[in-house]
């Protein structure tokens, strides 16, 4: 095993540590990993976050206003079963 993934693993115990000193009981193993990904993405995926980033740039710029924020929530909610904001 090289430094680096040596380094991440040390890291990643020290994050499952902490949750389990907190008492963090809700959460199962695929959860907490699920976490850490969320945190620690690969370059790969912060290429790509910031590839769509810029592509949203440039729409803005070139005079694409997306879609209201309202009509938005109404589709995440509807998509993920969500109950409507109140």
């Amino acid at each position: 095993m090289n430094a680096p993934q040596l380094d991440e693993l040390q890291e990643f115990h020290r994050f499952v540590g902490e949750k389990v000193t907190k008492g963090v009981t809700f959460l199962s193993p695929e959860d907490v990993l699920e976490e850490w990904r969320t945190i620690h993405p690969t370059s790969e995926e912060m290429e790509d976050d910031i590839a769509a980033v810029e592509e949203a740039l440039d729409d803005l710029e070139n005079g694409d206003q997306g879609i209201p924020l309202e009509e938005f929530d109404r589709e995440i909610r509807a998509r993920y079963n969500l109950r409507p904001r109140t």
